[in-house]
């Protein structure tokens, strides 16, 4: 195959819109760290977990049987645990709730209502999870973690309304 530089090698794995798009997203957090006088230390790793996080987005918002079977999932478990129903009900629950997600997405309104709710608990569970006081990477300051979830919220709406190759 030859001789393959490390950049080559990494825009072959990652791909080059997925470099250029998290560098554009990239450009809210350094304007800010440059306004608030955040280390670059903690520049970098934000805009790694950033990056992580938009992936995952990414993936749920392109396979919907990932994103619906987890609520599933979720309301069957719930119900199983609060209501003391029968295993199978509760399986029978997850999964209309599931196929009515579905049903739910092929309707205009309903996608864009699904959309943006989604879009806003996502947001909130990486904020949780990442920037958080107890979370992996607790953010410096409120600013940074507005500026997150902000970023991340838009991020999500444009990754679920944009068409997906």
């Amino acid at each position: 195959m030859g001789d393959v530089s490390g950049s080559a090698f990494l825009s072959i794995i990652l791909g080059l819109p997925i470099i250029i798009g998290i560098t554009v997203l990239s450009i809210p957090f350094i304007i800010v760290a440059a306004i608030t006088g955040i280390s670059l230390d903690i520049v970098v790793k934000s805009i790694l977990v950033f990056g992580i996080a938009v992936f995952i987005v990414w993936i749920f918002g392109r396979y919907q049987i990932i994103e619906n079977g987890i609520v599933g999932l979720i309301a069957g478990t719930l119900v199983y645990k609060h209501f003391s129903w029968h295993p199978v009900a509760c399986i029978l629950i997850g999964a209309t709730i599931v196929g009515l997600l579905f049903l739910v997405t092929y309707l205009k309104i309903g996608l864009i209502i699904k959309t943006v709710i989604f879009s806003l608990i996502v947001t909130f569970f990486a904020y949780a999870i990442f920037y958080s006081d107890s979370g992996l990477l607790p953010a410096p300051d409120n600013v940074w973690r507005v500026t997150f979830c902000i970023i991340f919220f838009l991020e999500n709406l444009y990754i679920r309304f944009c068409p997906q190759e």
